[in-house]
Parts: C-alpha cells; sequence; structure tokens
C-alpha cells in the first residue's frame, strides 16, 4: 500500500496496485494523474505527476502498449470524417481527441475506446443499440453524443466540443461561491431526471465529467458509456467488472455495475457536492457532516447532502425529482436570507443600504456588477444600471478565473513564471466581494510564482556558474539565455555573461592558431595550444577538428621521415627506382617539402652519373670488342644526361663519330645505284682511307714476321 498525494488538490490517496508507471485518476478531485516509479534512498518510491493533454503529444502515442490499444492516431488522420487536431484526454478506457467534422467543418471531441473491443460480441452487439440511445439525448446540461460509429478496429463516439472547464478544476482555482454552488448542483440535477426519464443511468458521475462552458452552464458528459464498457470488460476478462471511479460510486456499485439505479447517480452527486463544499470525498461511510470537515459550510446542508450519500440506496432520495426539488428548496431558502437586516431580521428594499427598521449597515449585502460596477445586493439578479445579468455575468467571470488560475499553473510548471504572473494579473480586474478570495488567491500565487521564479533563475545561474567551471560554456550561454533580460543586467550576472564570451572567444582564437603551427610543424606548441583551448571551453567549435589535424599531421610526419630513410638506404645501394617509389606517399601528403625536393634531386642527380658512367663504359667496352654501333648507341646515351656545360661532351660527339665512322668501314652494306649517286665524295674518299689503312697494317705484319724469322735464325746460328 502506497500513499500519495494529488498534484492538484493536495489530497492524500493510497494505492494498493503500484508495479510500475501508470496512469488514474485522483479519488479526490477526478483529475488524471500519473504515477510514476522510483528509486530512493528507503528503496522503491512512488511519485504523483500532472497528467495533461500533452503528455502522449498530439502527433501520436509514444508508448507502444497506447499505439497497440489504440491504433497509431496522429495529427491530421481522418476517422469516419472526422480530422484528428490534437489531443485534449486521457482516461482509463479512453482517449479524448479534438477534431473537426469535415462535412459541416464544425470542432467535435472524438472519443476513441481501446481496439480489443471490436473483438468482444457483447460490446459489438450493444454498440449500435445502446449508442442509439445516448444519441438521443437532447438537454442543454448534457454533452451532446453528434455520431458514432466504426472503423476497422476501432469504435469512437463524436460528441459536442466544450470550451470551457471542469467542475474539478473550478473547485481547485476555489471560484466557487454558495450562489454558483447551487445553481452548477441544480443544472446537474435536471440533466439527471432528463436522462433518468429515457432509462439512462450515468454511472461514473464526478467533477472529471461535469464541464461548465464560457458562460457557465453545466454540460455532463459520458452518460451511460460507464455501463457499455463495463459488459465489454466483463465478456473480455471473464469476470464481474467495476466500472467507475472510488469515492464517488455508490457500494452497490462497487460490487457489480448491473446493481445501479437512478439512486446510484444520486450517491455520485452527492459525493460530488462533499467533494465541492469539504474539498476530499467522504472516507467512510456513513459521512461525517460537511459543516463539521469544513466549518464555513451553511449546517442546514449537511442533511441534504448526508441523505444522497446514504450507504442503503433505500435510505436516499427516491428519484433526482425529489433531490432536484430539495436544492430548489435550500436555494430559496438562503435567498431569502440575504433579503432580511442581520440584526432586526426585518424586510429592506432592494436598493436600501441602511436598515429603515433599526438603522443597521446593510452595506455588506451589496456588491459591484461584474461588467460596470454599479452597486447590487448580492441576491439580485439583474443589475439595476445596466441591465445585465448579475448570475450570468457572475458565472462567466468563475469560469473566466478558473481557466486563467489553470493556465498560469502550466505555465508555471513550465518554468515560464512572468507569463503565468501576467496571467494572474487579469484577475485583479475582476470587481465585487464575490471575488475577493480569487483576487487573494491570484495575490498568493503571484508571490508564489515570484518566489520561486527566483529560485528558479537563482538555480540556473548557479548552473551557468559550474558549467562555466567546468569549461563548458556552450551549455552556459545557453542556460543564461534562458534568463529574462531583465535579469541579464544584474551586476553579476553581466560579469558571468562577459567572462563567458570572452572565455569562448579566447579559446577559438588559440584554435584558429592551431592550424598555422601545424604548416610549420610545430606540434609541441599546438599541442600546448588544443589544451589550453579545452581548458578554457572544452567543447570549442573546431577542437576535435585541430586535434585530428595534429594528430594526423604527427602521422605524416613519421611516415615521411619513415620514407626518406628508406629512400636515403635505397640511394646509397644504387637501386634508384626503388628509391623514388619510396618517396611516393611524401610526395603526395608534402611535395613542398625542402628534405623530400633534396632527396628527390640527389636521386635524379645520382641516376643521372650513375647512368652516364655506366653507359660511357659500355661504350668503351664495345668500342674495344669492335662493336660500333653499341658504342655510339651507348655514348649518344651517355651523351643524353651528359650537361651542355660539361667539357667531355665535345670529346665524346668525337668518339660517336668515330665510332659510327669504323661501323661503316667494317660492314660492307650494298648499295643500291639511287643510292650511290647520293653519296657525298667526303663519304667515298673515307672509304678508300678505310681501304688503305687495311694495307697498312698488313704490310706491318708482314714486316713484322719477317723481322722475327731473321732474328730466329741469327739467333741458332
Amino acid at each position: 500500500m502506497v500513499t500519495l498525494n494529488c498534484p492538484y488538490c493536495d489530497n492524500a490517496f493510497e494505492l494498493s496496485d503500484f508495479k510500475g508507471e501508470r496512469r488514474l485518476e485522483c479519488p479526490m478531485c477526478g483529475r488524471a494523474v500519473q504515477v510514476v516509479r522510483k528509486r530512493g534512498k528507503a528503496g522503491t518510491e512512488a511519485e504523483v505527476q500532472p497528467q495533461s493533454a500533452t503528455t502522449w503529444g498530439t502527433e501520436g502515442f509514444r508508448s507502444p502498449n497506447r499505439r497497440d490499444r489504440y491504433g497509431e492516431i496522429k495529427k491530421g488522420d481522418v476517422l469516419g470524417g472526422f480530422r484528428i487536431e490534437q489531443m485534449v484526454g486521457a482516461g482509463a478506457m479512453a482517449v479524448v481527441y479534438e477534431a473537426t467534422q469535415l462535412s459541416l467543418d464544425r470542432r467535435v471531441a472524438l472519443k476513441i475506446l481501446p481496439r480489443e473491443f471490436a473483438d468482444r460480441d457483447s460490446f459489438v452487439r450493444q454498440f449500435d443499440s445502446e449508442t442509439e440511445l445516448l444519441a438521443s439525448l437532447n438537454h442543454p446540461n448534457i454533452v451532446n453524443i453528434i455520431d458514432r460509429g466504426r472503423q476497422d478496429e476501432t469504435y469512437y463516439f463524436a460528441m459536442e466540443f466544450v470550451e470551457g472547464t471542469t467542475l474539478g478544476d473550478l473547485v481547485s482555482s476555489g471560484q466557487m461561491n454558495e450562489e454558483f454552488f447551487l445553481q452548477i448542483m441544480e443544472q446537474c440535477a435536471e440533466a439527471l431526471v432528463y436522462a433518468h426519464s429515457k432509462g439512462i443511468i450515468h454511472r461514473d458521475l464526478k467533477p472529471a465529467n461535469i464541464m461548465l462552458n464560457d458562460q457557465g452552464i453545466v454540460k455532463i458528459a459520458d452518460f451511460g458509456v460507464a455501463g457499455l464498457l463495463a459488459e465489454a470488460q466483463q465478456e473480455g476478462k471473464g469476470k464481474k467488472k467495476v466500472m467507475g471511479t472510488r469515492g464517488y460510486m455508490p457500494p452497490e456499485q462497487e460490487i457489480h455495475v448491473n446493481r445501479t439505479d437512478e439512486r446510484s447517480d444520486i450517491f455520485s452527486l452527492g459525493a460530488v457536492m462533499y467533494r465541492v463544499l469539504t474539498g476530499k470525498v467522504p472516507d467512510t461511510l456513513p459521512a461525517a457532516p460537511p459543516s463539521k470537515v469544513n466549518p464555513e459550510v451553511d449546517p442546514r446542508i449537511d442533511s441534504l447532502v448526508l441523505k444522497c450519500l446514504e450507504p442503503t440506496a433505500e435510505k436516499r432520495y427516491e428519484s433526482a425529482e425529489e433531490l432536484l426539488e430539495a436544492l430548489r428548496g435550500y436555494h430559496r431558502q438562503v435567498s431569502r436570507a440575504h433579503e432580511l437586516c442581520p440584526q432586526c431580521q426585518q424586510d429592506n428594499p432592494v436598493t436600501q443600504k441602511t436598515c429603515i427598521h433599526c438603522g443597521a449597515d446593510l452595506s455588506g449585502l451589496f456588491d459591484s456588477c461584474p461588467a460596470c460596477g454599479a452597486g447590487n445586493r448580492i441576491d439580485a439578479e439583474i443589475c439595476m444600471e445596466c441591465g445585465r445579468s448579475i448570475k450570468q455575468l457572475r458565472q462567466q467571470m468563475s469560469v473566466r478565473i478558473s481557466k486563467t488560475e489553470e493556465r498560469a499553473r502550466v505555465l508555471a510548471m513550465r518554468k515560464r513564471y512572468d507569463e503565468a504572473i501576467k496571467e494572474l494579473k487579469q484577475v485583479f480586474e475582476v470587481k465585487g466581494k464575490v471575488f475577493k478570495r480569487a483576487r487573494e488567491k491570484a495575490r498568493r500565487l503571484i508571490s508564489s510564482y515570484r518566489e520561486q521564479r527566483n529560485e528558479y533563475f537563482r538555480q540556473k545561474v548557479n548552473e551557468a556558474r559550474a558549467l562555466a567551471t567546468e569549461a563548458k560554456l556552450a551549455q552556459a550561454r545557453e542556460v543564461l539565455e534562458e534568463l529574462p533580460e531583465r535579469l541579464s543586467r544584474n551586476k553579476q550576472v553581466a560579469a558571468l555573461i562577459s567572462h563567458v564570451e570572452s572565455q569562448m572567444a579566447l579559446a577559438k582564437k588559440r584554435v584558429e592558431g592551431v592550424s598555422r603551427m601545424l604548416d610549420q610543424k610545430r606540434f609541441e606548441e599546438a599541442e600546448k595550444a588544443l589544451a589550453s583551448a579545452a581548458k578554457v571551453w572544452v567543447n570549442c567549435p573546431g577542437l576535435e577538428d585541430a586535434r585530428h589535424r595534429l594528430e594526423g599531421s604527427r602521422q605524416t610526419e613519421q611516415m615521411v621521415g619513415y620514407e626518406l630513410r628508406e629512400a636515403k638506404k635505397q640511394l646509397e645501394e644504387g637501386n634508384f627506382t626503388e628509391a623514388r617509389a619510396a618517396l611516393q606517399f611524401a610526395l603526395s601528403t608534402t611535395p613542398d617539402s625542402p628534405e623530400v625536393k633534396a632527396l628527390l634531386a640527389e636521386i635524379e642527380r645520382r641516376e643521372s652519373k650513375t647512368t652516364l658512367r655506366n653507359a660511357l663504359q659500355a661504350g668503351k667496352k664495345s668500342f674495344d670488342e669492335g662493336h660500333y654501333r653499341d658504342a655510339a648507341r651507348c655514348w649518344e646515351a651517355a651523351l643524353a644526361v651528359l650537361p651542355q656545360q660539361d667539357k667531355r661532351r665535345p670529346k665524346l660527339e668525337q668518339n660517336i663519330r668515330v665510332a659510327k665512322q669504323k661501323a661503316l668501314g667494317k660492314e660492307i652494306v650494298p648499295l643500291e645505284p639511287a643510292q650511290l649517286v647520293q653519296l657525298k665524295p667526303a663519304g667515298i674518299l673515307s672509304g678508300f682511307v678505310s681501304m688503305g689503312n687495311l694495307l697498312g697494317l698488313l704490310l706491318f705484319f708482314v714486316t713484322s714476321a719477317v723481322l722475327l724469322a731473321a732474328m730466329f735464325i741469327y739467333v741458332n746460328a
């Protein structure tokens, strides 16, 4: 068993079935609340939170269980000719949307029932017959059912949309004087008289189902729906189902919903009256007299309320007509008392402010008209100055004040205290003694909201200061931006804002300077600058990118250093191709590096030198072996890599010519007549010179042989 406090009426109630998060209605005020399971120091705890229409949002249900029960319903969907606009309420067995009837372009309230009912035969059978009977209800104090239907597995009611407030909200706001209370109860009784004459029992009468429009006229919703849903629940679960709200339903209804009759609704209306008069529902039966619970209650109404709350149905009022007559009789009795002098109990004219019999002051019996401010007797129905209905004006004003307080409460819950205070200040403009309590309550609420606002702002400033200390400047600035402009002019807050902005600018400047350091390969300085910026602003824009750039630059530098060492090694070994290949990454990442450029130039120089040396050596070898064409080719390759200013170029060019000439002299190439004609004399002469050289060599060998033979003979002799 867990004891909880309602966030609306602050009354305590007990919850026996506590298993995680659930939604229910407060048994005291009937408003929807949400019970949240939490873990505290003492173990598992429960917290009650307000259940507003925006909890699930207007774009559809966020809870998978709700989506499964009611389908995927979102704004703009069309259900049986009704376009969904927004959710306005949710109870235990239905969800209500504001919708637009497309055929007539008017607002309606669309009550969506769980999809599971579509599988229950009893519900399907009763839906058409009973809803047709409910739709036949036509009374000014009953919410009219416009249409009902089914789309796929979803059943719905289309009802009159009531723009106003509920009795629960009106009681919570304190806008309930005795006159207004009696008018509301009489209208509720009139609605019961009409519905009971049609054979329809409400079975779930409570403050949340009693609405008042902007004119203060009562509109009771959900007539007969509780019984219809109870039958469907009984078939679905195979056991008797209790359908209603504890605290407002009579003892017989707690046994089974089918045991109810007209007197059950009378009990519920009695519980509603008890709640309005005392602030809570009866704890036990028989109930304590309302005047004993609340000394401000007129003791003459105790018997009326307690007769409605009799545990045995036979002891209650036999019918709603009997209850209505009792209410009207008490109302006449109270109204008659207002026409008498409080001292001598003698009648006085309605305009008399001093008793004509004893001279007593009667000004306390007068009040200002809510419209023109003229003084009238409190019990007057028509203003003697402007001619308007004072009763109706007061009803409208009470509903307006209730809605104003509700808007202020929602705004305060959203921490929009200034807007809430602005709403409540409108109550000060309401004239009349009747609304004195409303003005006093508005004054108390404004004082409370101001304290909450100041405390909230102090928490925000402390939160921003803590975030700034943790170097979370962006979050600190967001918190400070939520503060109103007038608070930013506070010296401490202004100094904090200035500090945050200057620190953010400093961190940005340090991060921006890292790029220049990385270009200059000042990695240590860059790392220190980033650490300093992170210390000032942990989430500075560009900080992570700069860190990645620093890490990448370091890795690139390491890779380039490795490639330079590998290229130098290959260069020393004379592997010029491998050395050049080793520099591919360095050339792609740091093409402007002086070290890379110098090494690449050294590779080119050494490769050219080696190529030149090899070509010269190969050419000399080929020449010595008589391969003059190969020699000429090798020397030409050497000449291609030899610098223009090299002094060896003329000699190398001469060697190439000699090799080519010798190649022509050694190889006899048959020439065609046309080619022979084209030969220059110099070419023919060179051929003869070559033949002369051969004859000279032959003569040299012959002479040498003769000399050797002569020396041999001489030695032997």
